[in-house]
C-alpha cells in the first residue's frame, strides 16, 4: 500500500511540474516544449476527450495547443446573405498566436484584416433556420502543426456556401518569436528547399497532365494559348511560398497547393506528400537512351540531355539552313516535369532533317522535344506541351521511313509526326503579347510582342530596329520560354537571337529571364523587368 501511494505522489508531483513547465512557456513565448499533435478550431477542432487530457502527456499537448487561440469567433445561423430567405451557416474562427514578439503581433494583425473584417457585420443579426439545421456554410477555420516550437498554421476560409475551401499558410517560431518562410520551416526539418521545391513543381505538373489527357479539355485551349497559361499558373502557384504545410502523422509531410483546372471552380486541390527522411528515397528508374543521326537523348531520372553532334545528316543544316555544327554539345531538357517510361527520336519531315525527340510518360502521354526548331531560335532544348490527344500510350517505335509511332493501350497506333504538325500550330500565349518599356542609365528600349509571332525590338536607346518572329518553346518555373530571331531593319546583316523565359506579373509588367544568347536590353543582365504599356 505505501509503495502504491509513492507512486502516486511522484506522478501528481510529475504531472504539476509540466503544468508549470507549460505556464512557463506561454508566459515566455519560448523553450522547448515536446511535439503535439495537429490543434484546430471548427470543424478539424481537437476532439480528445476530457479523461485524455488528465495524462501528463496530454497536458503537455495542451500547453502546445493554448499557444494558439482564438481572436474572434462567430457561430450562427443568418438569412439575408445570399437573398431575405436563404439561411446561411456561419462559422468563423480567427487564429491568435499568444506571443508578445513584434512577427506575432504583426501577424495577428494580418489574420485579423483578412479573416475577421468580413464577417464581423454578422454579429448584429439575427439567429435565423432551425439550430442544427443543414444549411450551406461559410466562415473561417484554422489547424495548427506543431514541429517542436514551430508551428504551421494553415487557415481555410469559404465565402460561397457551395465554393471549394481555400488554404493559406503560415509558419512561426514560439522560441524565437520570429515568423518563418515555408523555406525554413523546411529547413528546420532537415530538408533542402530547392529539392523540395523541384519535387512539388514536378507533381503538380503531373497531376495537371493528368487531368487535362482524360478530360480532353485541350481542344478549345490550346489555339489561343490559354493552356500553356494555366501550365505557368500551375508552376507559379505551387511555388513554396504559396505553399501550405501540413503534418497530419509522425514523419508524415504533406505540402498542400492547387492545380489550373478547366472545371468551374478554375482550381483543383492537391496535397503533395515529401519524404522526410532521406533513406525513403523513390526506387531508381532505369536508363532511357536513344540515337538518330548525330542526335541522342540520355533520361536517367529527373536527369534529361539532348546530345548533337556532327553527322552526315546534322552536317545539311550548313547549307540548307546555316546552322554550323562544329563540335557535340550536350543540352538539358527544361521544361519536363514527368516520370518517362520510353524514348525515341524520329525524323518530322523528309524534306530537310528535321529530328524530334518524343517522351512516353508514365500516364501514357507524349511530350516532345523538336530538336531543330529550338536550335534554329537559339541554343535550349525546351520540352513543349504535352500532345494530349496521344494519350493511353504504352511504348515508342520508329518506323521504317524514320517517323515515330505511338502503340496504345488498345492496340491502336497513331503517327506522331502528323498529330506534332498540328499541336505545334499555335500562337504566342495571349497573356504575353502586348508592347514593353525597360529603361536603365544607359537609355530605354522596347519590345513590341504579337500573338501571331512576329516581334520587333528597339535597343541601345532606340538606335537599333529589329524585326523578326518569336516561336512558343513550352513552359519552365520562370515562365513560358520564347525563343527570339530577329533581324535589324537597315543594315540587314547582323542578328539578335535569344530564347528567354517570360512571366507577367498581376500588374501585367513582365520579368524576363534568359535561358539562352545575349540579352538585347541590358548586355549581362539575366532577367530584368519591363513594363507593360499597351496590348
Amino acid at each position: 500500500m505505501k509503495e502504491t501511494k509513492h507512486r502516486s505522489t511522484r506522478w501528481a508531483l510529475g504531472a504539476w511540474a509540466l503544468v508549470l513547465a507549460a505556464a512557463l512557456l506561454l508566459a515566455g513565448c519560448g523553450g522547448a516544449a515536446a511535439p503535439a499533435a495537429p490543434a484546430g478550431s471548427g470543424a478539424a477542432a481537437d476532439q480528445s476527450s476530457d479523461s485524455s487530457r488528465s495524462t501528463p502527456v496530454a497536458v503537455v499537448q495542451a500547453a502546445q495547443t493554448d499557444r494558439i487561440t482564438d481572436q474572434f469567433a462567430l457561430e450562427k445561423n443568418v438569412s439575408g446573405v445570399w437573398g431575405e430567405d436563404a439561411v446561411q451557416y456561419i462559422s468563423v474562427h480567427v487564429p491568435q498566436l499568444e506571443c508578445g514578439s513584434s512577427d506575432a503581433v504583426s501577424l495577428n494583425k494580418e489574420l485579423a484584416a483578412i479573416y475577421a473584417a468580413d464577417f464581423r457585420e454578422y454579429e448584429a443579426y439575427e439567429e435565423a433556420g432551425q439550430p442544427g439545421g443543414e444549411y450551406p456554410q461559410i466562415g473561417v477555420g484554422w489547424d495548427a502543426y506543431w514541429y517542436g516550437d514551430c508551428v504551421s498554421l494553415v487557415v481555410r476560409s469559404r465565402y460561397d456556401g457551395t465554393a471549394p475551401w481555400r488554404y493559406s499558410g503560415w509558419c512561426f517560431d514560439f522560441a524565437s518569436g520570429r515568423q518563418l518562410t515555408l523555406a525554413e520551416m523546411l529547413q528546420r526539418m532537415g530538408l533542402d528547399p530547392d529539392t523540395v521545391q523541384q519535387q512539388v513543381q514536378r507533381q503538380a505538373m503531373q497531376a495537371f497532365d493528368r487531368e487535362m489527357a482524360q478530360g480532353a479539355y485541350y481542344e478549345s485551349l490550346r489555339l489561343g494559348g490559354e493552356l500553356s497559361q494555366m501550365r505557368m499558373d500551375t508552376l507559379e502557384y505551387n511555388e513554396l511560398e504559396n505553399l501550405c504545410l501540413l503534418l497530419p502523422e509522425q514523419n508524415q509531410l504533406v505540402l498542400r497547393g492547387r492545380y489550373s483546372a478547366a472545371s468551374e471552380e478554375r482550381w483543383q486541390q492537391l496535397d503533395m506528400e515529401i519524404p522526410l527522411q532521406t533513406a525513403a528515397q523513390p526506387q531508381a528508374q532505369p536508363v532511357l537512351t536513344d540515337t538518330f543521326d548525330g542526335v541522342q537523348v540520355q533520361l536517367n531520372g529527373t536527369q534529361a540531355t539532348i546530345t548533337v553532334s556532327p553527322a552526315p545528316k546534322t552536317a545539311t543544316w550548313d547549307t540548307e539552313l546555316n546552322l554550323r555544327l562544329e563540335q557535340a554539345h550536350t543540352y538539358p531538357i527544361l521544361g519536363s516535369y514527368n516520370e518517362y517510361v520510353d524514348v525515341c527520336i524520329g525524323q518530322q519531315t523528309d524534306s530537310v532533317f528535321h529530328p524530334v525527340v518524343y517522351l512516353l510518360t508514365k500516364d501514357g502521354v507524349v511530350e516532345y522535344v523538336d530538336v531543330l526548331r529550338c536550335l534554329l531560335f537559339g541554343n535550349a532544348m525546351i520540352c513543349q506541351d504535352p500532345i494530349y490527344i496521344a494519350n493511353n500510350g504504352v511504348s515508342l517505335e520508329r518506323s521504317g521511313n524514320s517517323k515515330v509511332n505511338l502503340r496504345r493501350k488498345d492496340g491502336s497506333v497513331l503517327k506522331l509526326a502528323d498529330l506534332l504538325s498540328e499541336w505545334s500550330t499555335q500562337d504566342i500565349p495571349y497573356s504575353i503579347a502586348g508592347s514593353y518599356n525597360y529603361t536603365d542609365e544607359n537609355g530605354w528600349s522596347w519590345m513590341d510582342l504579337t500573338s501571331d509571332g512576329s516581334v520587333q525590338l528597339g535597343v541601345q536607346d532606340n538606335s537599333r530596329i529589329d524585326q523578326g518572329d518569336a516561336a512558343y518553346l513550352g513552359v519552365v518555373p520562370e515562365g513560358m520560354v520564347l525563343g527570339i530571331s530577329a533581324n535589324e531593319t537597315e543594315a540587314g546583316q547582323s542578328s539578335i537571337e535569344f530564347v528567354a523565359a517570360f512571366k507577367i506579373d498581376m500588374y501585367n509588367n513582365l520579368t524576363l529571364t534568359m535561358i539562352a544568347g545575349q540579352n538585347p536590353f541590358a548586355e549581362g543582365e539575366t532577367q530584368l523587368q519591363m513594363t507593360y504599356s499597351c496590348g
